[in-house]
């Protein structure tokens, strides 16, 4: 008995004793959940794995388990640069989508009764201004006309897509280059016809013709809108003021000393404009007005000989109807001529005429159409530009911020302006000062800063209509 119980304590010593050797718990415990010991499991028989791997996918597993060297480093960098120029095709697409995405969802804020009354009078334009031209001889003005308008309408829908905010922002830098290209065109510049005895205000660039007033009113009117919405609620002060006239002035300066005074004109418009919009007191004005009226006869005094004949023939071109007042006796002469209908398209008397009419394509292109259309299509004339100027102060006044309303209510000035003298000029009651009538007149400079003008107008249309539809949609 003894003999039994000590053999039995022998095979059973270890668990009974309990020991904590890992190696006698996985050789003598019943493995968990099996029911069944270890040396009553069977063995598992290897099986090889059914999968035949290509070459490429058992390089790839040796080169991951460490049993082959790694790729060299000039296939490594080889499908780096592959893989980064695929990212960068991949981006530069996804950048091309989102941006035509955004465009085209853009173009469905556009002011198009503004990009309408535009391209009916752009078309009116290139007509006047092919038959203005058919007398000398060539098609190098139509070309230049229908180039500039093309141009003009892709600059107009690029700027419109550009937040007028970065812009006005940024004034400074804005104004700086603006001085900088006035002052330039101040000291280099030219005439009109290459000569720079009368004025300085075009740059020739070999062939062509740059005149940098033309761009530089835009210029200022964001500046000044942008100055103007900085001191708005203390524009009556008098030290707010004397900011305004320095800056107003610089600029002014820089186109009188262009000897440009047509120009001038109009930059003294704009301000007008703009400063009647940003709630200027109008003891301001009616105090300007009466310092004007009073140093009239002064300034007037001290005019030179042919500068008192100029200023007097252009509110009555009779006092010298073979020299200065030659242009507008002309003039008016074509117009009485159009009549009710008009002499017919191409078949204006005197604007056939090489030599009876001088610039007729340009400062006179009023005269052209009425007397081809007659009063029915200087009327139309008229009431576009009229319609024009009026939705563009509707599109300031619905401005949900200062700046935009003063950028709008700027260019409105400016083509209100434009449009006044230019007609006044072509019936003989204002002097001719060589401003040029909005997208109708030939030219290159002067079409591309009015679609930069518009391209600002429809900018601040656009931000306004986003802003309202997004409230609208929260």
């Amino acid at each position: 008995m003894n003999r039994k119980n000590s053999k039995r304590t022998a095979r059973h010593s270890p668990e009974q004793k309990g020991l904590s050797s890992e190696i006698y718990k996985i050789k003598y415990t019943v493995k968990e959940g099996s029911g069944v010991r270890p040396s009553q499991m069977k063995p598992k028989k290897y099986t090889a794995s059914r999968k035949i791997y290509t070459p490429i996918e058992a390089d790839s597993l040796k080169r991951a388990s460490g049993m082959t060297p790694k790729q060299p480093k000039w296939l490594e960098s080889k499908d780096e640069s592959r893989n980064n120029a695929s990212k960068e095709k991949r981006i530069f697409g996804e950048t091309v989508g989102v941006f035509l995405s955004e465009f085209k969802e853009h173009l469905t804020h556009i002011d198009y009764v503004t990009v309408i009354i535009v391209a009916v009078l752009s078309v009116i334009g290139i007509l006047a201004v092919h038959s203005a031209t058919l007398t000398k001889g060539t098609n190098r003005f139509d070309i230049m006309q229908i180039g500039m308008t093309v141009v003009g309408f892709i600059i107009m829908f690029a700027l419109s897509y550009i937040d007028y905010d970065t812009l006005t922002k940024n004034y400074r830098i804005i104004l700086i280059l603006n001085v900088l290209m006035l002052t330039f065109t101040a000291i280099f510049g030219t005439g009109a016809d290459g000569g720079g005895d009368t004025n300085h205000n075009w740059i020739r660039l070999g062939p062509v013709g740059i005149q940098p007033a033309e761009i530089g009113k835009i210029l200022y009117i964001i500046t000044f809108a942008a100055h103007l919405d900085t001191v708005k609620h203390r524009v009556n002060h008098i030290k707010t003021l004397l900011g305004l006239a320095l800056h107003s002035g610089l600029i002014i300066g820089l186109v009188l000393l262009e000897k440009d005074l047509g120009q001038a004109t109009v930059y003294m418009a704009i301000t007008v404009v703009m400063l009647f919009a940003a709630r200027l007191s109008m003891w301001y004005f009616a105090g300007a007005g009466l310092c004007g009226l009073a140093g009239a006869p002064l300034i007037f005094s001290n005019l030179q000989e042919y500068q008192k004949k100029r200023l007097l023939v252009g509110f009555n071109p009779e006092l010298d109807p073979l020299d200065k007042g030659y242009q507008a006796i002309q003039s008016k002469t074509a117009i009485a001529s159009g009549g009710v209908t008009g002499l017919g398209y191409r078949q204006g008397f005197l604007t056939q005429n090489p030599s009876l009419l001088p610039a007729k394509h340009t400062d006179m292109i009023f005269a052209v159409i009425s007397e081809e259309g007659g009063l029915i299509g200087s009327l139309a004339v008229i009431l576009l530009l009229f319609g024009l100027v009026v939705r563009i102060f509707m599109n300031a006044l619905s401005s949900d911020k200062m700046s935009g309303a003063l950028i709008c209510a700027g260019v409105a000035g400016m083509l209100m302006y434009q449009t006044i003298e230019n007609i006044g000029m072509c019936l003989g009651m204002l002097p001719v000062v060589g401003i040029t009538l909005p997208f109708l007149s030939y030219g290159g400079s002067s079409v591309i800063g009015l679609y930069l003008a518009v391209g600002m107008v429809i900018s601040v249309y656009a931000k306004n209509h986003r802003f309202y539809f997004s409230k609208g949609k929260i």
